[in-house]
């Protein structure tokens, strides 16, 4: 549509949804295009409101806010700091709070003159889309047609109106969709990108920002504990992530927390699958529960990027990228199990690849810096395995990170366990330098972790799964 102003040398701008626009989807954020980058002012705020009654249905102001994640009958939601406007170059970008907008109605948009400096925008209005979708396969384009602007409005869709149970393909075109996410209560959901590269799905979010792993809220409790992960799941089995890339953008040494998952798998005894998928952070990128497979995945990271209190977590064909530290010039460490029971396999690193490259800053990491696992805390168990894996200079040469006995009945790194390690032009580790005590035979590979089965033999109360690609 034409671009918006006023007088000569008047600011520009083009709105979207556009002026009068119809079919206009429930979760759509706000966006104003300006002719140069408009400067965010501290005064005023976006209304929304509801032409049929004048009702106030949302207000936003410029700097940090709360939202409750998930949708309007939700018992349980994610709450959380955010900023609900955003200028990145000459884009404003609006977010409303979650579940607003409702289907087949009418709104006005109002914009205060201080919230954007020098920029008289007057009201516009839109209608959004005359009832929701039906069917289990769901779209998602932050531009193009589809039912859905954003990834939580179809994540919100699926926990509201799909029984738990049905299976639901959420299928997201290429695109960088910015919004911390939230999954409850719902089975058997696909995150299906168009590509891996393609689709990002991305957050700025920290400790510093949203202190804690994260929980869900009831309506009693409703503190911001949503936690520091781009994307929390919680109760929730058969999970996939397909074809798409996640990152958390925090650097370390410009936030107030390092701390900062892509995922946060919080489902003791559910099951995650990431296939051909890319996971960015750099402290504590991937933090599992339960069970999960990662097949032919790329997860990078500096400090513990490879963690949580899970069951199973298989590693397969996978790389997994050591990052320059952004915070100090260092190494790093690649897994902090914290499995929560002797019997389980915890973390399985299997015919995959350690590589190592430059971080957010530029720099790499040295050689010979960076631990395979360091333990973690005493009542919890610290099985981690590497076999027939591929590991580049920046291991370092004991290979285990020097143990610290926390209580006199803590045996740190009982669990830890390597065989068939080889550098990656696949010639045989010289492994004498290693930390003795965690080189494992081939019977005792042959016997816990000879086929994926064997591995994931304790879920469903030993009824056991068998992922396949």
């Amino acid at each position: 549509m034409p671009p918006h102003g006023h007088a000569a040398g008047a600011p520009q701008w083009t709105l979207s949804p556009a002026a009068r626009a119809a079919g206009v989807q429930v979760d759509t954020p706000l966006r104003i295009v300006f002719d140069k980058p408009p400067v965010l002012g501290t005064e005023g705020a976006v209304r929304i409101y509801r032409v049929a009654d004048r009702a106030l249905v949302d207000e936003l102001r410029p700097g940090e806010d709360v939202d409750a994640i998930g949708h309007a009958q939700q018992e349980y939601k994610r709450v959380v700091r955010y900023s609900p406007i955003l200028v990145q170059g000459a884009t404003a970008t609006i977010r409303p709070h979650s579940a607003k907008l409702d289907y087949d109605t009418e709104y006005e948009v109002v914009v205060d003159a201080g919230v954007f400096a020098s920029a008289g925008i007057g009201p516009w209005t839109f209608r959004t889309r005359a009832a929701a979708p039906t069917g289990n396969t769901l779209s998602v384009d932050d531009d193009g047609p589809a039912d859905f602007r954003t990834v939580q409005g179809a994540l919100d869709h699926a926990m509201r109106r799909l029984p738990r149970a049905a299976p639901v393909s959420i299928r997201i075109a290429n695109g960088r969709y910015d919004q911390l996410l939230y999954l409850r209560g719902k089975d058997n959901l696909t995150l299906h990108g168009a590509s891996r590269d393609g689709v990002i799905l991305e957050a700025t979010n920290n400790d510093g920002i949203n202190p804690g792993t994260g929980a869900g809220r009831g309506p009693l409790t409703p503190a911001a504990n949503g936690g520091r992960s781009v994307f929390l799941i919680e109760d929730a089995d058969m999970v996939t992530l397909d074809h798409l890339t996640m990152v958390n953008n925090t650097v370390r040494a410009r936030s107030k927390g390092g701390q900062a998952e892509t995922l946060v798998f919080s489902s003791d005894r559910g099951r995650l699958v990431a296939r051909d998928a890319s996971f960015f952070s750099e402290q504590d990128t991937i933090q599992v529960k339960g069970y999960a497979w990662f097949h032919r995945t790329l997860i990078a990271g500096n400090v513990d990027f490879i963690w949580g209190g899970n069951r199973a977590a298989l590693f397969e064909d996978s790389e997994i990228r050591t990052v320059g530290d952004s915070a100090h010039a260092g190494g790093g460490y690649i897994v902090q199990a914290r499995t929560v029971a002797a019997g389980e396999p915890g973390f399985v690193f299997l015919n995959s690849r350690l590589t190592h490259g430059p971080g957010p800053l530029g720099n790499d990491v040295p050689a010979g810096k960076v631990y395979l696992a360091r333990q973690g805390p005493a009542a919890s168990r610290d099985n981690v395995s590497f076999i027939n894996c591929r590991m580049d200079r920046h291991i370092a040469a004991q290979g285990w990170a020097p143990k610290k006995p926390q209580t006199p009945e803590a045996n740190p790194g009982a669990g830890w366990g390597e065989f068939g390690s080889m550098d990656l032009a696949g010639r045989p580790l010289d492994l004498s330098q290693r930390t003795p005590g965690h080189q494992l035979t081939a019977e005792q590979v042959a016997a816990r972790f000879g086929s994926r089965q064997q591995i994931f033999n304790t879920f469903n109360d030993g009824k056991g799964w068998n992922p396949t690609p």
